[in-house]
């Protein structure tokens, strides 16, 4: 053995350990007050649950992304398929997009939404998680969902109200709670609930938040509409977002005017 190259291999050794110690952080510093988006992603984890508890059977994830809420439905359903658009994946993360053995775990067909790639009457669950807003035609998305759902089969969906723009140029719609049931209902399903993520101190929180970070600590703007933090003045400005977060949470447990929220979970029923 040559004893030369083991300083070079040690040095190598501490160079990828840094990425992954980096990324480690960054990921911890996303599901933290930290990040902007931290009172969205309790609202969005708690509506899963509860989605989850009327899963069965065979469930299409419709715009499945990285599954990120599966850990609530595999238990409750037999079979988990992953659809997703081919356009939108240099939008999603990259830790997953550039690994064709991580993508093959997640997506199990490639398709669009509006024109879903299944014979009539598959699945007995479909889950929409935060994408009908990225559909050009949600309408047409909603009468394909109808169109795979077998009769008396479950339709979940989340809808985002107040968010800033996301996923561009994929990002076409709000949704109010009447609009929401009007374009479900008008397709063959029944409502059986609309409710509110969080309230009206929740979506004050995430937006003061999002303003924080895009004003304040912002270096580069994505083409997909999210923003690069500053190194120098990310340290001071974040925690300013976490202390804005964690306020508006309290906030939250004291408020009940849901005439503004983040957004809607629904449950919908296909018609018999």
């Amino acid at each position: 053995m040559d004893l030369r190259q083991q300083p070079r291999r040690a040095e190598q050794a501490v160079v990828t350990e840094r990425p992954h110690l980096l990324q480690s952080l960054n990921a911890l510093r996303k599901r933290s007050p930290l990040s902007p988006y931290w009172l969205e992603r309790r609202w969005l984890r708690r509506a899963m649950q509860e989605l989850a508890a009327d899963a069965s059977g065979s469930m299409l994830d419709v715009g499945c992304g990285e599954r990120p809420y599966a850990e609530f439905f595999k238990p409750r359903i037999a079979r988990y398929w992953g659809l997703e658009y081919p356009p939108v994946a240099d939008n999603l993360n990259p830790e997953v997009w550039n690994r064709p053995e991580m993508l093959r775990t997640v997506v199990d067909v490639w398709g669009d939404a509006q024109r879903l790639p299944f014979a009539d009457a598959t699945f007995d669950t479909v889950l929409a998680a935060e994408m009908l807003e990225h559909i050009p035609d949600p309408n047409a998305c909603v009468a394909e969902i109808a169109r795979v759902l077998k009769p008396g089969g479950r339709f979940l969906l989340t809808v985002p109200l107040v968010a800033p723009l996301h996923q561009w140029p994929f990002d076409f719609y709000r949704f109010t709670p009447k609009g929401i049931e009007a374009i479900v209902e008008r397709n063959g399903f029944e409502v059986e609930r609309v409710t509110p993520r969080g309230n009206f101190a929740s979506a004050t929180g995430a937006t003061i938040s999002h303003w924080l970070v895009r004003s304040m600590a912002a270096s580069k703007l994505h083409h997909d509409g999210s923003v690069a933090v500053s190194r120098w003045r990310g340290p001071f400005v974040l925690p300013l977002v976490a202390l804005v977060q964690l306020f508006f949470w309290i906030c939250e447990q004291l408020a009940s005017d849901t005439g503004a929220s983040l957004g809607y979970s629904v449950v919908a029923r296909r018609k018999l």
